[in-house]
């Protein structure tokens, strides 16, 4: 392969996330309010992008930020694998089954973004 063909998959590669960037940003900025049956997931951004554009944006359409969040309460939200999970002052406790079994697994507010998946909360769970 000759240089001049691997820039053009590096610029080609360039432009597509560039595009992704521009209509993710969009879609952010024109989030609705987040209510029990939409709370989408945090899109993949670099860590510059997610603080500028995803916490802000999540946070104005309703999720609770960190710094809102009561240890002990359990949460209505949203990942991959709950819809309620309890705060621990750290993470966030979810009941998981899979196989067959039960147990409780930690996952990262969606402000602790770390390249898995993270539980967006928007409410407290009421009794």
């Amino acid at each position: 392969m000759t240089q001049e063909n691997i820039q053009k998959i590096k610029d080609k590669r360039r432009e597509e996330r560039e595009n992704y960037i521009a209509k993710t940003v969009k879609w952010l900025e024109e989030l609705k309010p987040f209510t029990e049956e939409f709370i989408p997931e945090p899109p993949i951004l670099d860590k510059e992008m997610y603080d500028k554009y995803v916490i802000p944006n999540f946070i104005r359409c309703g999720a609770i930020p960190k710094d809102k969040l009561i240890i002990g309460e359990t949460y209505i939200g949203n990942c991959r694998n709950a819809s309620e999970a309890a705060w621990n002052g750290k993470a966030f406790t979810y009941k998981r089954t899979k196989f067959g079994c039960t147990y409780d697994e930690d996952i990262n507010h969606f402000q602790d973004d770390d390249g898995y998946d993270v539980f967006v909360p928007i409410k407290i769970k009421e009794l």
